[in-house]
C-alpha cells in the first residue's frame, strides 16, 4: 500500500527513505534505484495501553515478551484482535472501600493517647500516628 493511501486512511505508518547503490569509482551512475518503503503499524496508543494492561493483569512482566506481543499486534490484525478481546475481559479495578477504620484493624497498635496508634504494616501516617475512628481505604486492613 502506498504511503499516501495510508495517510488518507489515517493509519500510522513509517517511511524509510530510498537508498541508491553505486559501483565504487563510478560517479553519477546508479546501479539500482530503491523505492521508498511504507510499513504500516496498525496499533493505536489506546490499543497498546489496553494490551499492556491485560499483560499486567496476567502478571506478564518480561520486557522482551511484552515488546514481542506489541510488535506482533502491530503487524498482524488477527493477533491484535485476539489480544484486544482478552484486554476487554479484564475486570475493572475494585472501588476502594472507605468503611475501614484503623481502630478496628488487627494491625493497629495504640499509643499512650486514647485514640491514636500506629500501623504495624507501615501504612502512611501523620507524625502523631493514626486516629482510630478515621475512615480510610487500606490494602493491609484485616478486621479483628
Amino acid at each position: 500500500m502506498m504511503l499516501s493511501a495510508l495517510i488518507r486512511k489515517r493509519e500510522i505508518a513509517t517511511a524509510t527513505p530510498a537508498t541508491t547503490a553505486t559501483h565504487e569509482g563510478v560517479e553519477g551512475r546508479s546501479v539500482a534505484k530503491v523505492a521508498s518503503v511504507a510499513v504500516a503499524n496498525q496499533i493505536f496508543p489506546e490499543e497498546e495501553s489496553a494490551i499492556r494492561a491485560w499483560l499486567a493483569h496476567i502478571n506478564e512482566t518480561d520486557p522482551a515478551i511484552i515488546a514481542d506481543v506489541i510488535t506482533k499486534c502491530g503487524a498482524y490484525a488477527d493477533t491484535r484482535a485476539w489480544c484486544l478481546d482478552q484486554a476487554r475481559q479484564v475486570p475493572p479495578a475494585p472501588e476502594p472501600d472507605y468503611s475501614a477504620t484503623c481502630g478496628s484493624c488487627r494491625h493497629f497498635h495504640r499509643t499512650n493517647h486514647q485514640h491514636f496508634g500506629h500501623c504495624s504494616r507501615g501504612e502512611p501516617e501523620a507524625i502523631v500516628g493514626l486516629y482510630d475512628t478515621d475512615r480510610r481505604w487500606c490494602m493491609e486492613y484485616e478486621g479483628l
